[in-house]
């Protein structure tokens, strides 16, 4: 009856163990969605400004676009 107990709580801590794996990739996958969108935004912002640069580099040589 023991036995069968202690095979019943190694049991139980392999499903936890296990468990805890996947919430630590789960949480690894969010960090790693939140660079993405901080790069996505940083990008986005780069880009604004360049066109923004050009468009009063252009204005500056009377260029009209």
């Amino acid at each position: 009856m023991f036995e069968l107990f202690t095979v019943s709580l190694e049991m139980q801590k392999r499903v936890i163990d296990a468990q805890m794996q996947g919430v630590e990739v789960a949480r690894d996958m969010v960090e790693a969605a939140q660079r993405q969108v901080e790069t996505g935004l940083a990008a986005t912002q780069a880009n604004e400004a360049g066109m923004k640069a050009m468009k009063r580099w252009m204005n500056l040589w009377g260029i009209r676009a």
